[in-house]
């Protein structure tokens, strides 16, 4: 099912995000939120990586990702009152062909607790030349599909374990990607992609769900254009970066064992 997306506006930033989709249950629609929220703050934040005052244009999304949680990390805590932890550590157990694992030892990038939901989050981050008709970075879809094939599968026996008291465990995926082309400082490519960010957000979650689509197929999509007055960067960033773009999947909520009776609690 192909996902639908609308413009719009928060705190005078524009984006691009997917509705959700009315049949989901409550969990579902829950995480969604979470990730959409997620998302507008950590742009915002980002832009305070802009700064006449101490003359830098750092924006953490054209690092890695161990930059990128400079933001994230701090957002995620502001929306579950600081209940979260980083690289949680977790077995992991697959019998996937190619992802094997038996009673592995793992981390995962983030626990949290939102909304009477604990979420566990996988975290990865790429680029993407957005001018191209097809994903030619096979490292991105890569990186989706380990993350979705592989992680947030591997963890399924042991989160049932978890003894928290809410109303289920939720597992989220989240590939921020950052669009660029090669020429250095081009408005016409800001304009390309401001006006195309619908078809390369449908472009990219065709090409990372080739494989085991029901379970690789995003279900959630957004982007980000810089403001005008941020458009430009220093000589020192070869390139024309205009924005963010995040492909998100959400897991329906697994029973564990924190969630008997728990809606006596709640």
């Amino acid at each position: 099912m192909e996902l639908s997306l609308r413009k719009t506006k928060k705190q005078n930033l524009n984006f691009v995000i997917s509705s959700c989709p009315s049949e989901l249950g409550e969990d579902v629609n829950i995480a969604y939120n979470f990730i959409k929220e997620m998302f507008f703050r950590v742009c915002k934040q980002s832009l305070l990586f802009s700064s006449s005052k101490y003359d830098i244009i750092e924006y953490p999304f054209l690092f890695r990702e161990r930059q990128l949680d400079s933001v994230v990390l701090p957002v995620i805590s502001s929306l579950c009152n600081g209940l979260v932890i980083a690289e949680y550590p977790i077995v992991r157990d697959s019998c996937i062909k190619g992802f094997e694992k038996d009673n592995s030892k793992g981390r995962i990038d983030y626990w949290c607790v939102y909304k009477d939901y604990s979420l566990v989050i996988e975290m990865k981050h790429s680029y993407d030349a957005f001018r191209t008709d097809k994903t030619n970075d096979e490292r991105l879809i890569k990186r989706w599909e380990t993350m979705t094939i592989s992680q947030l599968q591997d963890v399924r026996k042991n989160v049932k374990y978890f003894s928290e008291n809410t109303k289920g465990v939720i597992r989220i995926g989240l590939h921020f990607i950052t669009p660029y082309s090669s020429r250095d400082n081009d408005m016409n490519d800001v304009t390309f992609f401001e006006s195309s960010q619908k078809d390369i957000l449908k472009r990219l979650a065709r090409d990372v769900s080739r494989h085991k689509p029901k379970t690789t197929t995003p279900n959630f999509l957004a982007s980000w254009v810089l403001p005008d007055e941020n458009k430009y960067f220093e000589v020192s960033y070869k390139g024309t970066y205009p924005g963010l773009l995040l492909l998100g999947k959400i897991y329906s909520s697994i029973a564990h064992e924190g969630c008997v009776k728990v809606n006596d609690k709640l």
